[in-house]
C-alpha cells in the first residue's frame, strides 16, 4: 500500500466501522400530527419552534388552528437575567440566564394532550463593564442557545405524545 491510497482506505474502513454499528442520520422525525397549529405569544421562540418544525419533521405548520390535528399554545416565553455576584466595588461580576417557557397542546377536538407545561434553561455570563457590547451579544448568543435547548425539549415531548393513541 502506497501512502496516497492511506486517506482513501482509512476513509472507506472509517465508514464501514460506522455502518456496522448502526448509525444513521436523524432524517426526519414524526410528531404524530400531520398539521400543527402554533398560538399564543410569538417572538424569537416562537420562530425557532416553527423553523425547527418545518426543517426536522413531517409535520406542516398551519395558521388556522381549525385545519390543524393539534394547537400547541405559548402560555409565556420570559427571558431573565439575575445578578448572581458582585465585584468588590459592586457592579455585577456574573449573571445567571434563565429562558422560561409555559405551554399546552390540545387536540382538534378540545382534549388536552399537554396541561400546562413549564420548562426552563439556565445559564451563567460572567460580567465586565469594560467588555460590554461583548458581553451583551455573549447574553443574546447564550439565550439562542437556551431557546434551542427549550425547543429541542419541546419536540421531544411533542413526538412523545403524538406517538400514543389520541
Amino acid at each position: 500500500m502506497s501512502w496516497s491510497e492511506f486517506p482513501r482506505r482509512a476513509l472507506l474502513l472509517l465508514a464501514l466501522l460506522l455502518a456496522g454499528c448502526g448509525f444513521q442520520l436523524r432524517g426526519s422525525a414524526s410528531l404524530g400530527f400531520a398539521t400543527l397549529a402554533l398560538a399564543g405569544q410569538g417572538g424569537a421562540l416562537h420562530d425557532t419552534l416553527q423553523q425547527r418544525i418545518a426543517a426536522t419533521t413531517s409535520t406542516r405548520v398551519v395558521a388556522d388552528a381549525k385545519q390543524a390535528q393539534a394547537v400547541l399554545t405559548l402560555l409565556s416565553v420570559t427571558e431573565t437575567q439575575l445578578p448572581m455576584a458582585y465585584n468588590g466595588d459592586g457592579t455585577v461580576a456574573q449573571y445567571q440566564l434563565l429562558e422560561t417557557v409555559r405551554y399546552q397542546l390540545v387536540a382538534a377536538d378540545g382534549a388536552s394532550l399537554i396541561a400546562p407545561t413549564t420548562l426552563q434553561q439556565s445559564s451563567t455570563l460572567s460580567y465586565s463593564t469594560g467588555a460590554a457590547l461583548a458581553k451583551a451579544n455573549e447574553a443574546q448568543l447564550l439565550f439562542a442557545g437556551m431557546r434551542s435547548d427549550l425547543v429541542d425539549r419541546m419536540l421531544f415531548q411533542l413526538a412523545a405524545v403524538g406517538g400514543a393513541d389520541h
